[in-house]
């Protein structure tokens, strides 16, 4: 709601975001829904002073959560308010608001949300072991730790990510990870892995122009429809954020942010007003049915 903002999202350093209590998450739910119906308001002063009040509202907010934030800082230090923002809806609230700052870690951490998946789908790790004068050190490896040219694409996705989302960023040192028990050799062709497609609707129903949500096996993913083609992205700005974006619009294909205001661009997910992107998810359409691929799962060999 407003004019754009930077985005600084809170991250609980090391841990996964808190859980959304259910009510809770229903409230967001609703919120982000009037927001969509007031956009549709026919009566263009009547929608002007409305979130014209929104935004002031806003801003009070804002600033009042602010000196707050500095307050609790000053009685207790920044691991007060990091235990405080572990609170489930604390951390909602102050993420809407771009509260706290982030230190050098804190962005590489949100830089690499997007990673993480493709890394645990190799069968792989990746940890953060420190940010120093731009120079990030982190603990890499996959399930193939003896191929040098899997290893170096990995790498590099790393790189590419932390160069993206961390504007300080100088170089990225690895360290090698404790190696995996030795496995017993194994006779025959190893299992393959494929993406694991899933049902997204059908694409009639996705009127062009148009963004929805789904909820395939619990995840939310974004969904829009853009002059013929269907783009899926995991719903959430910033990426891995409960604070959803199927309620904000498309603008001649940017993506407007209902929350923060922040700009990404619907057919590459990255961010146009700032460094960072989406998680795209890859998307298939087969006789008028939309299937996104959610994670991938194991083909035995024939």
């Amino acid at each position: 709601m407003g004019s754009p903002r930077k985005e600084i999202p809170l991250t609980v350093v090391g841990r996964p975001a808190p859980r959304i209590p259910s009510g809770f998450g229903q409230l967001q739910e609703w919120v982000g829904t009037a927001l969509e119906r007031l956009e549709r308001l026919e009566d263009e002063r009547t929608r002007e002073e409305v979130f014209a009040l929104l935004e002031g509202v806003d801003l009070l907010h804002r600033q009042a959560l602010g000196r707050l934030l500095e307050l609790v800082a000053a009685l207790g230090g920044q691991a007060l308010i990091q235990r405080v923002a572990e609170d489930s809806v604390v951390h909602v609230l102050l993420e809407m608001y771009d509260l706290p700052e982030l230190d050098d870690r804190g962005q590489v951490e949100r830089a690499l949300q997007t990673v993480y998946p493709d890394v645990e789908s190799r069968g792989g790790m990746l940890e953060v072991l420190g940010v120093e004068q731009g120079s990030v050190r982190v603990r890499l490896s996959e399930s193939c730790g003896t191929c040098p040219s899997s290893a170096g694409r990995l790498k590099q996705l790393v790189e590419d990510a932390i160069r993206e989302g961390f504007p300080g960023f100088t170089e990225l040192v690895t360290e090698e990870s404790v190696p995996p028990p030795k496995q017993p050799l194994q006779v025959g062709r190893l299992p393959l892995h494929r993406p694991r497609w899933v049902s997204a609707g059908r694409l009639q129903d996705l009127v062009p122009g148009e963004m929805r949500a789904i909820w395939p096996e619990g995840s939310s993913v974004l969904l829009a429809h853009l002059d013929g083609e269907v783009y899926a992205y995991k719903d959430g700005c910033p990426p891995g954020s409960p604070l959803t974006l199927h309620t904000g619009r498309l603008e001649e294909g940017t993506l407007v942010c209902p929350w923060h205001g922040c700009r990404y661009d619907i057919r590459s997910g990255k961010r146009e007003d700032a460094g960072g992107k989406l998680h795209a998810l890859r998307v298939a359409v087969r006789d008028g049915e939309i299937t996104v691929a959610i994670g991938t799962e194991e083909v035995a060999p024939q």
